[in-house]
């Protein structure tokens, strides 16, 4: 432990020596609540001042403030500059003034924004050098945040919205030129093909047909490895909190109101102690609907509301990119607005992160799974496919140390591989897949760890028709970034990694666009009264498309049958019978994605949230059994949802 500068307090009781963090509010105090907060620092790792903060009993400027009193130095509040004034300096330097916070103030002194250890550190210093005292200013590190906020405000826009694409721009969707032409035309010739195949049968049809056919029997034998692949054993036991790192949730919103109220429940129900925990809720500019929501709930000190710049496109990545610039976390996760993730899956994260020995984990996935599958066919489909791939195919992916494009919502990153590969692409639809890959390319691993976060998956058919084509859009969009140099993909990545991601992203939306043509070519040979005339070449891709369709059908079947046995999903055979009914609606998806990938890259289209009629989760949502190494538990200073 490290030595404590304490400060002798006269008037509190006999010899008693409290932290300079503490000791100038301890009239404050019940003398049961300073007891609790010291013995609660202690447990899990943290200074008495975070454990006051974070209970709701003490705020942010009255800490600073009187710590200001205690050491002989003024408080600044840093309300006296205009927004966007001044000169700009680079985000980097943004980014190290807010993590040692530490800058030169207008008026000449140097202004400080330190808690905890940082004020005893201080303190020590002080007590050697008096005179320091003529050159310092203390203020809290939410306040030199909130003025790092309003100050730089173009600098973090800009950076939030164009960082990637100026710093790497062949890693952005943003820099997609006439290959987004190309791609559509090469989608309309993967849909002609079958009947040129019959037609002309070229050597140039029969080699790509041959291709076509090779990725998706490689992507259905991803899937068949994944079946046989049994599941990975039960977690271990959970860190204790003393060794549970600092953890930033990111929650970006728009048009979000009606689940407010769901969202900060269930964040709220998170285990994880709040002096360790810091949660985001990025809005934006236009959004007074949502903002009127979230300031009509009681949130705690450990949650915060941040707006996205009016810069460039609205996606929700550049709304996250926003948000990292102010976080603190050594870990950083992402949730949806309608996310009702497992109350322990931090910890599990955390253990994860741990024990796993390997300092190249960069993302833990949690799984993800459809909370109101009982609202119609549509959403029992979306829960099965959740549960195949989520339950079946990223596991197997995971524990073999293969790359997988990440899901929407639940990623867990190490800080520091975050920022190494420039965050999100806020011209990418599709944030996250194009994140899976370039982690992989940078050499980060990627994991998947037992433990669930529901989502609401959309019931009309409109609804689920916009957001399938989003994501589709997005895998073409990453698709194509990462495909345009395929030499410098595998150098990094690694042959094997390069591969078994195009198999993924080329598989998918491949059998996406060729499966209707696909079966009504198919249906035509079925039919057709004069048989077509032999061909050596027309015999090896009529052989090749026979396996590629057993195969892929039984592939598909099985990832998803098994993953509603182990999600426990009722309905196994009405769903499978259902599924190429589903099959050709995600095609239409498919087709309308490459007409938005040409005429409108960067639309987003927004998924409505909170409509949802039924749910498996809420009406026995209980929070988790506190951990029982933090300490007991005091009404007053630990408020409803705090964690053990």
């Amino acid at each position: 432990m490290r030595p404590q500068t304490r400060v002798r307090v006269l008037d509190s009781g006999p010899d008693l020596d409290l932290p300079v963090e503490i000791a100038g509010i301890v009239d404050r105090l019940e003398p049961g609540d300073l007891a609790y907060a010291q013995r609660r620092a202690r447990l899990i790792g943290v200074s008495a001042d975070e454990v006051l903060i974070a209970s709701g009993v003490v705020t942010t400027d009255a800490v600073g403030e009187a710590a200001a009193r205690r050491l002989g130095l003024p408080f600044t509040r840093l309300e006296t500059v205009a927004s966007g004034s001044g000169p700009h300096p680079p985000h980097a330097d943004l980014l190290a003034l807010m993590r040692s916070g530490l800058m030169r103030g207008t008026q000449g002194r140097l202004v400080l924004a330190p808690r905890g250890d940082g004020l005893r550190a201080l303190a020590a210093r002080l007590a050697l050098r008096p005179e320091l005292r003529e050159e310092i200013a203390l203020t809290t590190p939410e306040r030199l945040a909130l003025y790092v906020r309003r100050r730089f405000a173009p600098t973090l826009a800009r950076h939030a919205a164009y960082g990637l694409i100026e710093r790497s721009p062949d890693l952005s969707a943003g820099t997609l030129g006439p290959s987004r032409l190309i791609f559509g035309l090469c989608a309309v010739l993967l849909a002609l093909l079958p009947f040129l195949l019959h037609s002309a049968p070229g050597p140039l049809a029969v080699a790509l047909a041959l291709a076509i056919g090779v990725v998706l029997l490689g992507w259905s034998c991803l899937r068949l490895t994944a079946v046989i692949t049994p599941p990975e054993p039960a977690d271990p036991p959970l860190l204790a909190d003393r060794l549970l790192p600092r953890y930033s949730l990111i929650v970006p919103l728009y048009r979000e109101a009606r689940v407010v109220p769901q969202l900060i429940e269930a964040l709220l129900a998170i285990d994880y102690p709040r002096e360790k925990l810091q949660i985001l809720l990025v809005i934006e500019p236009d959004d007074a609907e949502t903002a009127t929501a979230l300031l009509a709930q009681k949130l705690p000190a450990h949650v915060e509301i941040i707006t996205a710049p009016d810069l460039g496109p609205r996606t929700k990545p550049k709304a996250l990119n926003a948000a990292l610039a102010f976080a603190r976390g050594g870990l950083i996760g992402v949730y949806d607005a309608e996310d009702q993730p497992d109350p322990l899956q931090l910890r599990r994260v955390c253990t994860r992160f741990r024990l796993t020995g390997d300092p190249r984990l960069g993302c833990v996935q949690a799984q993800l799974a459809i909370d109101n599958l009982d609202d119609g066919w549509i959403t029992r489909q979306f829960a099965a496919e959740y549960a195949g791939h989520f339950d079946v195919l990223l596991p197997m992916l995971g524990a073999n140390g293969m790359p997988f494009p990440l899901g929407g919502t639940s990623n867990h990153f190490r800080r520091e591989a975050l920022e190494s590969i420039g965050a999100w692409d806020p011209h990418n639809v599709t944030e996250d897949a194009d994140l899976g890959v370039r982690l992989a390319r940078r050499g980060w691993h990627m994991a998947v760890i037992a433990s669930t976060t529901d989502e609401e998956a959309p019931r009309r058919f409109r609804a689920w028709l916009r957001q399938r084509t989003r994501w589709y859009k997005g895998w073409m969009q990453t698709l194509l970034v990462h495909a345009r140099q395929p030499r410098r993909l595998v150098r990094e990545a690694g042959p094997g990694a390069a591969l078994a991601l195009f198999v993924q992203l080329a598989g998918g939306v491949g059998a996406a666009l060729v499966h209707p043509f696909f079966l009504l070519a198919v249906l035509c040979d079925l039919t057709a009264t004069t048989p077509a005339p032999p061909s050596t070449a027309l015999a090896l891709v009529d052989g090749l498309g026979v396996t590629v369709l057993t195969v892929g059908y039984a592939s598909a079947l099985l990832v998803t049958g098994l993953g509603m046995r182990r999600r426990g999903l009722p309905g196994m055979a009405r769903t499978l019978a259902l599924m190429p009914l589903y099959w050709l609606m995600m095609s239409l998806a498919a087709w309308r994605a490459v007409l938005q990938l040409i005429v409108a890259p960067q639309h987003w289209e927004k998924t409505d949230h909170g409509l949802a009629r039924t749910s498996r989760r809420r009406p026995r949502l209980v929070r988790a059994p506190r951990a029982t190494n933090s300490g007991a538990d005091r009404p007053r200073l630990r408020p409803a949802g705090a964690s053990g």
